[in-house]
């Protein structure tokens, strides 16, 4: 079957167009998020089957929870000078909100206050298609395997700018959060130590008070400086933050993530129109993926856990395949990363080999996570695709630059082309 990847590249383009230009930005759970939502179900109704607009209640904002980390790290580096068992305990608590946070191994954000956002999404059967037809008998009936599933997710919603990003200074994103780490560690070690101190007779009980052991007490005044030091460095990080919330926009979000929307609608429209013979599609655009965590993608998983859960399932996730060179992840988290699945990343290296001139290969989502994160975390065969920089990084990432004119016709043909080779292999069974 000869496909037209132009085409499909061109539909995707225009999906692009009217997500990034004629709705505009799409922050989490707003107005615009919801806009997006609504286009990418009107968009399904004309070829999928099930089309559905699923709400859910979220957090809006990354800036929530991280500035509580911020808050506590100052807290215990104040409290260090005073009481370090206070210290010790603020810094314990913080902890394991850092690693929630940074691993994407929970959802901080239900902490915080609440909004309506939603998922639409829809499927395409196997050998056929409309979206008033069922799927026939030969594809489901007796004496034939139940049919596998390809999930194409792709969040609609784009992000609020923050300096953090700022192209000039996005190459040290990642030092930044080790930074961050560092904090956070820190503050726990330190606190620990002057409590040691001052539970052995090593040093007094705080830092500011009289010691009857020099050497002791200099030490737990060396640490809580250092703790000091993490404060300022965490107040930077706050400062950032609060203007973000104050003073930064929301951006187009033309790569980030209009691009992977676009491809889903127009690849699942193809499918709609030539079916897989073995596999449905399952076209899936996800709300607030933007608010801290993959939280959209985490609730349609939730919902949709006993089909998902069914053997053959594979999840594709499609984040700024705007502009730039294709990759593939191998894993995703700031720390502790989650691993895309193996064979999945097998068949897209081959099928990146067929393309030498395209420089297809890995990467690595280290300075955040994507859907693929809770699709991971609920055993799912999972890959991530993205396009990016020579220099690694995403471009125009966060950034008020994430405008449709940015976004390359040519890198969204060659991601909807290696999409579609890879949907067609596990149709296939290559994957297996």
């Amino acid at each position: 079957m000869t496909v037209d990847y132009r085409m499909i590249g061109a539909r995707a383009m225009k999906h692009v167009r009217h997500l990034a230009v004629d709705i505009g930005p799409r922050g989490s759970a707003t107005e615009g998020e919801r806009r997006g939502s609504e286009y990418a179900a009107a968009e399904m109704r004309r070829w999928a089957q099930g089309v559905s607009v699923e709400t859910f209640r979220c957090s809006w904002t990354y800036s929530h929870p991280w500035l509580v980390v911020g808050a506590l790290i100052v807290a215990s580096a104040i409290l260090l000078w005073f009481s370090p068992v206070a210290a010790l305990v603020v810094a314990a608590v913080n902890l394991p909100i850092y690693v929630l946070l940074a691993s994407g191994r929970g959802e901080v954000g239900r902490l915080f206050p609440q909004r309506q956002s939603q998922n639409a999404w829809g499927r395409v059967p196997a050998g056929a298609g409309g979206p008033e037809e069922t799927a026939p008998a030969a594809a489901t009936g007796a004496g034939r395997a139940k049919p596998r599933k390809v999930v194409l997710l792709a969040h609609v919603d784009s992000t609020r700018a923050a300096l953090l990003f700022k192209p000039s200074a996005l190459k040290s994103l990642r030092m930044n959060h080790m930074v961050n780490l560092a904090s956070v560690l820190g503050m726990f070690v330190l606190s620990a130590l002057v409590v040691v101190l001052a539970a052995t007779g090593l040093g007094a009980c705080a830092p500011v008070s009289p010691g009857t052991c020099a050497a002791g007490t200099l030490i737990a005044r060396i640490a809580a400086g250092l703790g000091s030091v993490f404060a300022l460095i965490a107040l930077y990080g706050s400062a950032t933050l609060i203007h973000r919330e104050v003073a930064m926009p929301y951006v187009h979000g033309a790569n980030d993530n209009a691009s992977g929307v676009g491809l889903t609608l127009a690849i699942g429209e193809h499918y709609a129109a030539k079916p897989l013979a073995n596999t449905e599609v399952w076209c899936v655009a996800t709300g607030a993926e933007e608010s801290g965590y993959p939280a959209g993608a985490k609730r349609f998983i939730d919902r949709h856990r006993a089909e998902l859960r069914e053997e053959g399932t594979v999840v594709i996730v499609l984040d700024n395949l705007g502009t730039g060179e294709l990759r593939h992840l191998t894993a995703e988290g700031i720390i502790l990363p989650l691993a895309m699945d193996k064979g999945l990343l097998d068949l897209a290296r081959r099928l990146g080999r067929t393309h030498a001139d395209w420089k297809v290969r890995d990467s690595v989502c280290n300075l955040g996570y994507t859907d693929a994160t809770p699709a991971i975390l609920a055993g799912l065969r999972t890959i991530a695709l993205w396009a990016e920089g020579p220099d690694g990084l995403l471009l125009n990432y966060h950034w008020p630059t994430d405008t449709f004119e940015k976004v390359e016709p040519e890198t969204l043909e060659r991601a909807a082309t290696l999409i579609m080779e890879m949907v067609e292999a596990i149709d296939r069974g290559e994957d297996l």
